[in-house]
């Protein structure tokens, strides 16, 4: 049984270096009057850049968190299930619905942290594979629009999984600053492989190129070293 878990693991290891790119769409959510920054947009390579931030997951294709559409309902009168793009304000975290789902516990308590008066919870769906974990790497936005990026890791070999299943998260990113969210138009999102750390890795520097008879001067002449400054 653990030859065989290892055996998935390097066959899905080897695939994650795909890079799929994931596009939001338009929503809106109820900001009631709340100021916006003119500061320009936070780039995603910025370490400062990711939020506070909370993950819920779950085994399921149905929301993780929602709020009660009181204006639709399903077949058994109960109110449809309204997937909130952003969370404004305390009466919204009243009205919101958690699945159970890991990290839901942790997720309430971190909204009821959030002083929205001077914040605004991003929420995002993301599907993930059931031997993956999704890592929050960067964020962006400005008056109206909004990036994250994320990267992508196996989990531990501890953790039981198929390969060809499916998991759903939902991510509650907070947003330091008091967004009119009515004015937020555009979406996107990018998850790549690899962790953040690797993700976010410097170029190696080139080494310098060797130094060869050739390359000194006919001229040159060698000074003996000096016996001054700092000891050798």
């Amino acid at each position: 049984m653990v030859s065989s878990d290892l055996s998935r693991r390097r066959v899905l290891l080897a695939g994650a270096g795909a890079l799929t790119a994931l596009a939001g769409c338009n929503g809106s959510a109820d900001g009631g009057d709340r100021s916006t920054s003119t500061e320009p947009a936070r780039g995603p390579s910025d370490p400062g850049s990711v939020p506070p931030h909370r993950r819920l997951r779950a085994a399921t294709d149905d929301p993780l968190v929602w709020l009660p559409d009181e204006t639709r309902t399903d077949a058994d009168g109960e109110p449809r299930r309204r997937r909130p793009r952003f969370l404004t304000s305390r009466e919204e975290v009243e009205r919101l619905h958690f699945a159970d789902a890991d990290g839901a516990d942790a997720a309430r308590s971190f909204l009821e942290e959030t002083a929205f008066d001077a914040a605004t919870v991003f929420v995002q769906r993301l599907p993930v594979g059931e031997c993956y974990k999704l890592q929050l790497c960067g964020v962006s936005w400005s008056q109206t629009e909004i990036d994250t990026e994320f990267g992508r890791v196996l989990r531990d070999a501890s953790v039981a999984c198929e390969a060809e299943a499916r998991d759903s998260t939902a991510w509650l990113i907070r947003i330091p600053e008091a967004l009119d969210t009515d004015r937020i138009t555009g979406y996107g999102s990018g998850v790549g492989g690899g962790s953040c750390a690797e993700r976010g890795r410097p170029p190696e520097p080139e080494p310098d190129p060797p130094i060869t008879a050739d390359a000194v001067p006919a001229n040159a002449t060698t000074e003996p070293a000096s016996t001054e400054g700092d000891d050798a």
